[in-house]
C-alpha cells in the first residue's frame, strides 16, 4: 500500500495518554561514564532514529505501524560506514523523508563524521551505524531488547561513543 499522506497529529492524543501513564526510569541508577580518552583518540559510531536501512534489507514495519498507530517497529537496522547516500532507504511516517534522501547528513551525518575523521577530530568512525525509529511507543522493546543488542555489537567493535541523532 503506498503511502500518500500521515498526519502525525492524528496519533497525538492517544500517544500523550499513553506516554502520561508511563514511568521514566529513575536516571539516579543509570551510572555515569566518563569518556576515558580525548575524542580524537576515539571510535564513534552513530545512531540516528529516522529509520534508515540498506537497500535490500528488511524495512522497518511501517505497514503495521500504519494499520496500528499505537505500534512503532523497536528493532534496529545496521548500515555500513561505507553505504553510499543512495545505498539507502529512507522511510519514516511521522517525519517528511523527502529532506533525507535529498542529503541524509541532515539526521544520519555519515558524511560529516568521515570529515571529522580525516580531520583528527574523532579517532576513527566504527564500521558499523546504527538507525532505529523514533516513533516507539512501547519503549519496552527497546530497551529490554534493542538497546542491549546493539550496545554488544557496538563493545565487540570497539566503539568508544555513540552519537545519537534524533528527528
Amino acid at each position: 500500500m503506498p503511502i500518500t499522506k500521515v498526519d502525525s497529529y492524528a496519533f497525538y492524543p492517544g500517544a500523550r495518554d499513553r506516554l502520561d501513564q508511563m514511568r521514566p526510569a529513575d536516571p539516579s541508577k543509570t551510572p555515569w561514564t566518563p569518556l576515558g580518552k580525548p575524542l580524537s583518540e576515539c571510535r564513534v559510531t552513530l545512531v540516528s532514529t529516522a529509520g534508515i536501512y540498506l537497500k535490500g534489507d528488511v524495512s522497518f514495519d511501517y505497514e503495521r505501524e500504519w494499520r496500528e498507530p499505537q505500534w512503532g517497529d523497536p528493532t534496529h537496522r545496521e548500515i555500513p560506514r561505507t553505504a553510499g547516500q543512495d545505498d539507502c532507504e529512507y522511510t519514516h511516517l511521522h517525519i517528511n523523508t523527502e529532506y533525507l534522501k535529498a542529503d541524509r547528513n541532515v539526521a544520519f551525518p555519515v558524511d560529516i563524521f568521515l570529515d571529522y575523521e580525516r580531520e583528527g577530530k574523532i579517532g576513527r568512525l566504527a564500521d558499523t551505524l546504527y538507525s532505529i525509529m523514533g516513533y516507539i511507543p512501547n519503549f519496552n522493546p527497546l530497551i529490554k531488547q534493542t538497546a542491549p543488542r546493539m550496545a554488544a555489537r557496538m563493545k565487540a567493535e570497539g566503539v568508544d561513543a555513540a552519537f545519537l541523532f534524533p528527528v
